[in-house]
């Protein structure tokens, strides 16, 4: 019995020996190729694609719910004075109708965060898409120029809703140094808008894209309104920067005058809303939607299940036009 038993301990010694190097080797470090980080994601041209993909998905953020009858897209719509509602049961819709809102009404919060999202994606896009070998130079272009575009629409958008706000232009992780920024001026806002609507311009992008992606006369218009915009309160620029909106908007005019066929008003306005002219002529840059992947969530625009749809009577009627 004692033989028998000195056997098994030798054999289960020599097990524990042959088993504790292989218990903490290396390469049983297994690293899930499935599971994608910043780190190892931006390696070819596709995941370059996939990237600035989803910045252009998160735009949708407009469209996404905002409680019972509502959407986010309601906040730049119900402070109009142009619109009312038929149905009064969102609180938070009703407090921006009310004009009571603040920072905590959830379409104040959505677009923030929505707009910080687009900002968070297209810096990641600018920050690892350069490091990306091999890659043709010209796509690698045209995807920077899109994302700066993508960034420069999303602070536009941002600056004129809150004024100062905080400038991010890098990727950041709980572990930046810099990961609750103080509020930059609008200044230095408007300064990095200009600078990202310019580098976009020498992007070479087409003066039009049909699948809807951003196009020259997107940026050229939109760097126009920057302009504009910039020229009144609260910067007050003046004379030069109306100059430089009329200058940048008669470039898209004169285009437009020797090229009818790809930048022109459409001749009747049920064209406006064909689903086949979309992102064509009169459409310089528009949202992108499919039933199968997200649905355009304008019912609530529609009056109150009346028949003024295509589709029959329909719509939720929670925001509608006044005579």
């Amino acid at each position: 019995m004692k033989h028998i038993l000195h056997k098994v301990s030798k054999v289960a010694l020599l097990g524990a020996i042959l088993l504790g190097p292989v218990g903490c080797s290396d390469f049983l470090d297994e690293q899930a190729p499935s599971n994608l980080t910043p780190d190892n994601f931006y390696t070819i041209p596709d995941h370059a694609e996939a990237a600035l993909a989803s910045v252009y998905a998160d735009l949708r953020f407009m469209g996404d719910g905002a409680g019972i009858f509502s959407s986010n897209w309601q906040l730049l719509e119900a402070l109009t004075g142009t619109s009312t509602t038929e149905t009064a049961q969102n609180s938070d819709l009703n407090n921006l109708y009310g004009l009571v809102h603040d920072g905590n009404t959830a379409h104040v919060v959505n677009y923030w965060n929505g707009l910080y999202k687009v900002i968070a994606q297209a810096n990641q896009v600018l920050d690892r898409v350069p490091a990306i070998t091999p890659m043709p130079d010209a796509q690698k272009t045209k995807i920077l120029g899109e994302a700066r575009f993508l960034r420069a629409s999303a602070y536009f958008t941002a600056v004129r809703l809150w004024g100062d706000i905080p400038l991010i232009t890098k990727p950041q992780t709980a572990t930046s140094e810099d990961f609750q920024p103080a509020r930059a001026s609008q200044e230095e806002v408007y300064k990095l808008i200009v600078e990202d609507l310019v580098a976009a311009e020498a992007a070479g992008l087409a003066w039009m894209d049909v699948s809807g992606r951003a196009n020259l006369a997107a940026v050229k218009t939109q760097l126009a309104r920057v302009y504009l915009t910039m020229a009144g309160f609260p910067l007050s620029k003046g004379a030069t920067h109306y100059k430089l909106a009329a200058d940048k908007a008669l470039e898209v005019i004169t285009y437009s005058n020797a090229n009818p066929t790809v930048i022109n008003l459409f001749t009747t306005y049920e064209d406006v809303h064909r689903e086949s002219t979309e992102n064509r002529l009169e459409h310089l840059f528009m949202l992108q939607y499919n039933t199968l992947v997200a649905g355009n969530p304008m019912d609530n625009m529609y009056p109150n299940f009346k028949p003024v749809t295509f589709n029959g009577p329909s719509g939720t009627g929670s925001t509608v036009p006044v005579p």
